[in-house]
């Protein structure tokens, strides 16, 4: 259990924009810095940071919490791992007592750390001839190969097992972590790894997470053998050289995005450090947000072949779905960009990318290409296959421009190919990330908001009269907030919003209360007491019967004329509550 002063101290000592900077770009805006939200879909930044407050609040999704939750929700990690994972970043030392359940981790990257330092040795060892000259001989020797820490794993069956073992590594952590497999008698274990080059994988922060190995003979089957998937490599989520690019992908705001360690390391070789590598495999969703928090730019540079074309092809869907901009880069004479760049030269490879077209266009060039366009039933076919993602296209523009490409492939007016279009021009796809928060809803409770809004800002203007606004509240999210805020005042402790949100317990209630604090008003700033006076008076005059009103259904109760009186009552009551 750690100690709730040592929570506190992490949270106080740490920067939420250094540790969220670490895993997306943020741009200061005022007082706050913004990014795109990294837990929805969206084109315009609407995930927002504050330094000073120690929250970040999401306007799309409504997602909100301080440096730790960001973290937790970021990586998958349990509240105790998160903690200490930035609190190591800031030097805090915290009490080593930890649950099973937060350690799970640890020993993996411990493993994984040590067998780099065990690849790299063992290369430049006389065992690892073999995979220097193959380095040597594909020119990705010298300073490619240390950035990127590329080693050689030798024939042995069991040197690297030996090795962790020697450096106090249990094998259940180093089997868990992909490093080792366990003999089927359960006698030992023998390395994963053997007599093929070895590319180090690292996720976003540069951990080592797995590794990829490359055989050195070509017949040798599989060619490439990739760390299986654990708690702390998902293949499917990680981009090879991710964490050498980003840097260069934000100062570029482009991406380029291939297939292999080798044309990775050969654009990087020649300058184009904005790149990474799906490693064989094909673009997932999780990938394309990852690159998305630093880019909505990005070039798709996928082998000349038809293989090559149908993977940039099948990844479409993806970046219309996520809203980034792809565009096609297509090689000539049949090279890979490995082989087009050590035969034509940098020079070349910038040219082809200013050639680059975008991925929609390509798509609807080689769906062209697979019909009789001059028979009705080849029309029809390419009509069909563009339809899927024609639909998907939301800005009206781009939706225009590539109705008239089909249309013209097809020798119809563009008026044809919108009607077949299944969602309308112009029409906004409702994501689950675009709901409407609770925070925006209160408009129709806008004194109540506004009272929350005051005390929330400015604290020493809560008295007993504000109190019982709040117990007057409609609205329950709105009430719940303000209880909980003026419980807080009246226990003379400062109102903290991370504490504030942190405390309601609840994950739509909290994302209300951020909505609250983060939004801006300049009139409120200013005139802050005059609001408050002017909400407080609607909430508390709702339902009440003015002076004069009251003696009048006194009277006429007095006078025994109580259904005249009833009357009366529910009307003025009525017409209150409407107000």
């Amino acid at each position: 259990m750690i100690p709730k002063e040592k929570i506190e101290e992490v949270k106080e000592r740490s920067s939420i924009v250094g540790v969220i900077s670490e895993y997306m770009p943020l741009t200061k805006r005022g007082i706050n810095h913004v990014g795109l939200c990294p837990f929805h879909s969206e084109k315009t930044p609407s995930f927002t940071v504050n330094e000073a407050k120690k929250i970040f609040y999401c306007f799309g999704c409504n997602t909100t919490g301080n440096a730790i939750t960001f973290v937790m929700k970021k990586e998958g990690l349990p509240f105790p791992e998160a903690l200490r994972s930035i609190a190591r970043k800031y030097g805090i030392p915290v009490p080593e007592e930890r649950s099973a359940a937060a350690d799970s981790r640890e020993p993996l990257y411990q493993a994984l750390k040590l067998a780099v330092e065990y690849f790299s040795r063992e290369i430049k060892a006389p065992e690892g001839r073999p995979g220097k000259e193959y380095l040597v001989k594909r020119g990705f020797d010298g300073e490619i190969a240390s950035r990127f820490h590329i080693g050689y794993a030798p024939e042995s069956w069991d040197g690297l097992a030996l090795f962790l073992r020697k450096r106090g590594v249990a094998m259940e952590a180093a089997e868990k972590a992909g490093l080792v497999i366990r003999k089927k008698d359960s006698s030992g274990y023998y390395d994963r790894f053997r007599g093929r080059l070895i590319f180090p994988i690292t996720d976003s922060r540069g951990r080592v997470t797995g590794f990829g190995g490359r055989a050195l003979d070509d017949s040798a089957l599989p060619k490439y053998l990739n760390s299986p998937e654990s708690p702390v490599f998902k293949k499917g989520e990680t981009l090879y050289g991710f964490y050498q690019a980003r840097q260069s992908i934000s100062r570029e705001n482009s991406a380029i995005v291939v297939e292999g360690y080798f044309d990775l390391l050969a654009l990087h070789r020649y300058g184009f450090t904005n790149s990474v590598a799906t490693m064989g495999t094909a673009l997932t969703p999780e990938q394309i947000r990852t690159i998305k928090g630093h880019t909505s730019s990005v070039y798709a540079l996928f082998d000349s072949d038809q293989a090559g074309k149908n993977a940039a092809i099948r990844s479409l869907g993806l970046f219309l779905d996520e809203e980034v901009t792809c565009r096609a880069i297509l090689l000539s004479e049949g090279k890979d960009p490995d082989e087009f760049l050590a035969s034509l030269g940098p020079g070349a490879m910038r040219e082809a990318i200013a050639r680059a077209q975008p991925l929609m266009e390509f798509f609807l060039k080689e769906l062209k290409l697979k019909f009789d366009l001059t028979t009705p039933e080849g029309k029809r076919r390419y009509l069909d296959g563009a339809m899927q993602y024609l639909s998907k296209v939301r800005n009206v523009a781009e939706k225009g421009h590539y109705a008239g490409v089909a249309a013209s492939a097809l020798g119809l007016p563009p008026e044809v190919v919108f009607s077949e279009l299944k969602m309308p021009v112009g029409e906004r796809r409702a994501g689950a990330g675009e709901r409407p928060s609770r925070a925006r809803e209160a408009g129709a409770n806008l004194a109540e908001f506004t009272i929350l809004k005051v005390i929330l800002k400015f604290p020493a203007l809560l008295d007993e009269k504000v109190e019982e606004a709040i117990e007057a509240f409609k609205d329950p999210d709105l009430k719940r907030i303000g209880v909980a805020a003026a419980g807080t005042l009246k226990g003379g402790k400062a109102l903290d919003a991370g504490a504030l949100i942190e405390g309601l317990g609840d994950e739509r209630l909290s994302g209300v209360a951020a909505g609250i604090i983060f939004k801006e008003d300049d009139g409120f700033i200013e005139a802050p007491e005059r609001m408050l006076e002017d909400s407080l008076k609607r909430v508390l005059n709702k339902g009440k019967l003015k002076e004069s009103t009251r003696e009048m259904i006194q009277m006429l109760e007095d006078m025994g004329i109580s259904d005249v009186a009833s009357d009366i009552k529910k009307r003025t009551a009525k017409t209150s509550s409407e107000k």
